[in-house]
């Protein structure tokens, strides 16, 4: 998939006054606390997230700046076992465009970490800041989550906007369709997000799981 460089211009950060007040419409993180997913893998599986919004923070150097980034605590289940803990950096630029900073993964089998594949930190292991959602999604725009070549890249692409979807008990309207592709994997999925909300229903090539509740 080859993104133009008019596409990616939403990479470019435009300062960070207030990183931790993240109130994009379709990425609120500052809104709630903690947010419950839950579906079934394709063999059956029982897959449920527990993603909550933490205290703490994490410095970064953002081009000369210090940039104190969000923590989100992102928990994976599958049936009942963890298998997955992952920590998110997140901020949110002063034309309201949400980046990525990285992100800390700790890799689980029978209870004990086995290894941290798919880790990755922005000023270590790259100078691209990644875009978790533009200031103003529009229909066919395009952006990079993750721009890690020996990594990760994975690549964003809005393809329907105005929606409607039901999640988390309610029919949701003004949804946007977003698929991502990763490489080297080339993987795809598709994630629902809800103004007002944010992800609301995530679509992997071997299941789907679906907002339950936020708060």
């Amino acid at each position: 998939m080859n993104l133009t460089a008019a596409a990616l211009t939403v990479m470019t950060a435009a300062g960070f006054s207030h990183p931790q007040t993240i109130d994009n419409p379709y990425l609120p993180l500052s809104k709630f606390t903690r947010c419950d997913y839950g579906g079934r893998a394709d063999d059956g599986t029982r897959e449920r997230n527990v993603v909550r919004r933490l205290r703490r923070t994490r410095a970064f150097d953002v081009e000369g700046q210090r940039v104190d980034a969000v923590v989100i605590d992102d928990r994976a289940f599958e049936d009942g076992r963890l298998v997955e803990r992952t920590f998110d950096y997140f901020a949110q630029a002063d034309d309201g465009t949400v980046h990525y900073l990285g992100e800390h993964v700790d890799n689980i089998e029978h209870g004990r970490v086995v290894d941290h594949h798919g880790s990755w930190l922005y000023g270590r292991d790259t100078k691209v800041l990644g875009v978790a959602m533009p200031a103003r999604p529009q229909l066919g725009m395009q952006w990079r989550l993750e721009d890690v070549p020996r990594i990760t890249v994975e690549s964003d692409r809005i393809e329907e906007v105005g929606m409607r979807a039901r999640a988390g008990g309610r029919l949701h309207h003004d949804v946007i369709r977003v698929q991502e592709f990763t490489q080297p994997e080339g993987d795809v999925e598709y994630k629902l997000y809800a103004r007002g909300v944010g992800v609301i229903t995530e679509y992997a090539p071997d299941g789907r799981s679906v907002l339950r509740r936020c708060r």
